[in-house]
């Protein structure tokens, strides 16, 4: 089962701005799929060359009987309002959404394991997030097909209107807590709370440009979950000099292999978090390494180039 007979019956908003390389890979997944809805939001500036070669490809690229949105800026927005203005607008016209970013290739299963989950998730208010990375290279210990996560990933994801209504991208309830016993009593690593502390921080205060960050505190904030499929369903193909945020191409989340999922998909009995599959991924991609280990990952980082 890789795909709906039909068409993905769930609107699928595709954030696209001045790659349109990648952007063209990503779509033809999408065009694959057949969503019956589709969103697509740019950020601009309107009269950049990329800019205008990116939405042209995507809008004489719909091929398929679909109702189409669109949201295209006119001037240069940012990551950080860019996106979440664009999440608030696809949430506001629906119910559910599933979500993709010019450079996030997913799997053909992927549409269908949200498109699931989404329904079989509905009401379950503690779960705020589907994923369709996984990072943390470990499936479920029971056999299901997937598992609870405290860690979202935004690379192909999808939610609900009502999860989504948690969302600050200022964080203003995060600026009035004042202490941080609430944040170190939800946390279970060694460095998680003062990591969160520094992002939340610096996405507060306009230091970082990014709206995942906003995204993340919500989810911890309401004691949420995210679910996180047993193979890796998305890849994130925009690393190197063009990334906003992804620049180190040996980055071991760079281009990551994809598998179809197995449906019927096997639910879990119960959505306790899998502590080992979170910890592997604080570990590995959140807590910063001790200064010889960075040292070393330097090194090897530059023999690989000087290797090239």
């Amino acid at each position: 089962m890789e795909s709906e007979p039909h068409g993905c019956p769930t609107p699928v908003l595709f954030l696209i701005h001045r790659r349109p390389q990648l952007t063209a890979r990503s779509f033809a997944a999408i065009r694959q799929a057949r969503p019956e809805h589709l969103l697509v939001a740019a950020d601009g500036p309107e009269d950049d060359a990329l800019c205008q070669e990116t939405r042209r490809l995507v809008k004489e690229g719909i091929d398929w009987p679909c109702n189409v949105q669109t949201r295209f800026s006119a001037a240069r927005l940012g990551c950080r309002n860019a996106v979440s203005q664009a999440l608030d607008w696809a949430f506001a016209e629906h119910e559910r959404v599933i979500v993709l970013e010019d450079d996030c290739l997913p799997e053909p299963s992927f549409f269908c394991f949200c498109t699931e989950l989404l329904a079989h998730y509905q009401d379950e208010k503690r779960v705020m997030q589907i994923c369709g990375s996984n990072l943390s290279g470990h499936a479920a210990q029971d056999g299901s097909s997937y598992y609870s996560s405290r860690f979202a990933t935004i690379w192909g994801w999808a939610s609900w209107r009502r999860a989504w209504k948690q969302y600050d991208v200022t964080l203003q309830r995060w600026m009035e807590q004042g202490s941080n016993a609430r944040l170190e009593a939800a946390c279970k690593f060694q460095g998680e709370a003062a990591w969160r502390k520094e992002l939340y921080d610096g996405a507060a205060t306009g230091a970082i440009d990014t709206w995942d960050i906003a995204w993340e505190f919500a989810q911890q904030n309401c004691n949420g979950i995210c679910l996180i499929p047993s193979v890796n369903l998305v890849s994130n193909l925009g690393w190197g000099l063009g990334a906003t945020h992804t620049h180190d191409v040996h980055d071991a989340r760079a281009c990551m292999k994809t598998s179809p999922i197995d449906f019927p998909l096997r639910h879990p009995c119960h959505l306790a978090t899998y502590d080992q599959a979170d910890r592997s991924y604080f570990n590995h991609y959140c807590r910063r390494p001790a200064l010889l280990i960075r040292l070393g990952r330097k090194i090897v980082r530059l023999l690989r180039r000087m290797m090239r």
